[in-house]
């Protein structure tokens, strides 16, 4: 998740794109023992049929999670499911750590969440990081990298998935300081390509194992001018994965960006392509805590609602499902759900109750 905090009006347009960072998702995990009972299984013995939307299924809501995080491990995996379907969510994206050779770390946890997500007709799209990513490698050493990764993943869980989100934030290594990353000359072209060649090489690995596959490529901010670069590579990835926040919603329509409606500029960029919104949500402020959750209703309901209005947007996946408060800033409260007593009682944010309602 791209980050960024400022509140002086005369530096955000010099400093805002040097400043973008990527917010791993996995450094803050709180160490907190599982209360559920978990009976491991191989993946092989448990050929549950993948939930498959429809072709032409329309518009569809998600949410974001994690498989081992400490709120996600806490919540059983049914009652997880059970809030995505109150709130009529039919996504559900979780970052999914793997070994080498494409096993998922928590694969009892996984398969847990599994069976109670096709149980309620959710879909699951998983993150499968490029930890084999070397950007010193050439690129046919990194085409065979991602390629051995992602048919290795797609053969041991292909049965399990429909999509395939190929890395996270992939371009912030990438950029070179102080460019906005909309065109092709604002990034290390020699990393660049060997980045792209990784991700030719899963996109084709996971399609060897899982013809049927739909694979995106995500960047967020003003950062398309990398996905458009793989896209020229010949990555023959199916959908654009954008991450996009409220502070991009306000300052995207200003100098020197000009982009009133990101939806409409993806569209023009990616005629053939479509796009999901993989992550969004309203940035928190501490100062305005106590109007934060009304900030939130009403800035998601706009931008649903504007996704509605392109037909080439498919799905928004909202980030994310749980709050998690051991985490510093804005990480800390994105949940649709809060915590009245840590990890056992809950209560629903005025969105969550909103899109429950709806």
């Amino acid at each position: 998740m791209i980050k960024f905090i400022t509140k002086n009006p005369l530096i955000i347009l010099c400093l805002f794109e040097f400043v973008l960072l990527s917010c791993n998702k996995n450094e803050s995990i709180e160490t907190t023992p599982p209360n559920l009972s978990i009976t491991t299984q191989k993946t092989s013995s448990l050929l549950l049929s993948s939930t498959s939307p429809p072709s032409g299924s329309g518009f569809m809501l998600g949410v974001n999670g994690h498989l081992g995080d400490a709120p996600y491990v806490q919540l059983p995996a049914s009652k997880q499911i059970q809030l995505l379907n109150e709130m009529k969510m039919k996504w559900y994206r979780i970052n999914l750590q793997t070994y080498a050779d494409g096993t998922i770390k928590s694969e009892s946890r996984f398969l847990e969440l599994y069976r109670a997500a096709s149980e309620k007709g959710v879909n699951l799209l998983p993150i499968i990081y490029t930890r084999t990513l070397d950007l010193e490698k050439t690129e046919s050493e990194s085409y065979k990298l991602g390629w051995e990764l992602g048919s290795n993943f797609a053969a041991k869980y292909g049965q399990y998935f429909t999509h395939y989100d190929m890395g996270n934030d992939l371009e912030l290594k990438l950029l070179i300081k102080g460019k906005t990353g909309k065109s092709q000359n604002h990034y290390d072209k020699r990393k660049t390509n060997v980045t792209a060649a990784y991700l030719k090489g899963m996109d084709e690995g996971i399609k060897s194992k899982d013809p049927t596959a739909k694979t995106m490529i995500s960047s967020g901010w003003v950062h398309y001018g990398f996905i458009r670069m793989c896209d020229w590579y010949g990555v023959k990835f199916d959908v654009v994965a954008y991450h996009w926040y409220s502070d991009m919603e306000r300052l995207a329509p200003t100098a020197p960006y000009y982009i009133p409606d990101i939806t409409v500029k993806l569209a023009s960029l990616f005629p053939n392509k479509l796009i999901w919104f993989t992550e969004f949500n309203y940035r928190y402020k501490e100062a305005n805590s106590n109007t934060y959750e009304a900030e939130q209703n009403a800035f998601i309901m706009q931008f649903i609602q504007k996704c509605k209005n392109n037909p080439k947007v498919q799905a928004l996946l909202i980030y994310e499902l749980l709050n998690e408060p051991y985490k510093r800033g804005d990480e800390g409260h994105f949940g649709l759900i809060k915590w009245v007593n840590r990890y056992t009682v809950y209560d629903k944010t005025m969105i969550a109750n909103t899109m429950t309602i709806k």
